[in-house]
Parts: C-alpha cells; structure tokens; sequence
C-alpha cells in the first residue's frame, strides 16, 4: 500500500540511489574483508532503506511517539544512525544558519536541537524527522509531539491535516534534521491552515524572508498545494 501518493518522484530517487550504494557497499565488502566487513552492515542498511522509499514507509526506523528509537533499531541501523549524527553534528558546527528562525510570535523554525539550544517556553514542539531520536529532555516536555517523515518526501493532505489537528493554541517550534524541506512543509499548512498565508507562494516567502535555507522537494510542493486546495474548497 502507498501510503504517501503524494511522493513518488525523490522517493524512487532516494530508492535508485541507496540501492546502489547498498549493493556497492556490500560487493566492496565481501570483495576486501577485514575490516571492509563492516560495509556490509552498512550496504545492508542502505538496501533497506532504498525499500522504505519505495513504500513511502516513514516508520522504517521505528520511532515511537515520545521521539525515541527502539533497541532494536538501533541494533540494526547502528552504522546508519552513528553516520547521520556525525554529519548532522558536523553541519551544526560549520554552519552559519542559526539553529532557530522566527516567523511570526507564535511560529518558529529549525533544525533538530541539543537541549541547550532550546530558546524560549513552546506550546508545540514539532518533530519531523524519522531518523533521529530527540534528546531525553525535550521529548519529555509536554509539548512535544513525533510526526515523523523520510528525509525529501511528504505526507498526504490527509495525514498532515490530522497533525495540525492535534497542535494546542500558542507558540509553536517546528523542525526536522536541518530546518528546511520537511519543516517548511510543515510551516507552510501551519500557516494555511491559521489563514496568515493566502496561498502557497506568500508562504513560502514568509518562511525564505527569515529562513533561506527552505527548499521544498518536487514532492513536497505536490503535497502542500493539495492541502492548500482542500484548505480552499472549505472557506
């Protein structure tokens, strides 16, 4: 079953292109042994994941509701996860983008942060990433909420509607790995859905005024501009 329609074209990409790497790595693996081994865990990873992106399955890592992965995600995917958190580490060092950008007094966005670097008191804490799991203190706050997604992809309009339905009146911070495709998809219904944003374009531009970085997926686009006409036939 598909569950996200709405998300085929980077979804086979990420397929094509992590199979490949998958199958690249294991080959180099049995081919040099010793230590090389250890890319097969990593191919194997990679295969899998490429599988995930066919079926649109953001859940593939397993990530429960309160932010955590499972044991035996991080069993499995250990080569996997310790490579995305190193690079995810490494931009948040180099980079100059800040950590958080504010839209409006009750909208904020951003990339995933540390504990430290959480500013301000939020209704919402809004997290989009499926590959991360969320420091212990933040996703023990009371305003935290998972709703994770594959890096590039989206939800449908259906799925997202039912995420917004959720979200308590007030402040409300949204981010996923690096603050830019799947929180300005996020951000942009947030901003529909409460009317500050007409349409699509007036959206995005509130979001790229504070945050440049935005950039939403051919998927991604797809996605919000059948929200905002679902949005439209009900006013």
């Amino acid at each position: 079953m598909n569950v996200f329609p709405y998300c085929r074209s980077v979804a086979m990409k990420y397929r094509h292109t992590l199979t490949l790497l998958g199958v690249v790595l294991i080959l180099l693996g049995l081919v040099e042994r010793s230590w090389f081994l250890v890319l097969i865990w990593l191919g194997c990873n990679f295969l899998i994941l490429g599988w995930a992106y066919s079926r649109n399955y953001h859940r593939i890592f397993g990530k429960r509701t309160d932010g955590s992965l499972p044991l035996w995600s991080w069993l499995f995917f250990f080569p996997f996860l310790i490579y995305t958190m190193f690079i995810w580490h490494l931009v948040r060092l180099f980079s100059r983008e800040p950590s958080q950008s504010t839209v409006s007094e009750h909208l904020v966005v951003g990339r995933r942060l540390l504990t430290f670097e959480v500013d301000g008191q939020f209704d919402n804490y809004i997290d989009l990433t499926a590959e991360f799991h969320e420091p212990l203190t933040i996703r023990r706050s009371h305003s935290y909420q998972s709703f994770p997604i594959l890096d590039g992809t989206s939800p449908t309009p259906k799925a997202l509607r039912a995420a917004l339905a959720g979200l308590r009146p007030g402040r409300t911070f949204i981010h996923c790995a690096q603050g830019h495709g799947r929180t300005g998809l996020f951000a942009l219904a947030v901003l529909l859905s409460s009317g500050k944003a007409q349409n699509v374009e007036d959206g995005l531009e509130m979001l790229t005024v504070v945050r440049p970085g935005i950039r939403l997926s051919k998927d991604q686009h797809a996605c919000i501009y059948a929200f905002a006409r679902q949005i439209a036939t009900e006013r």
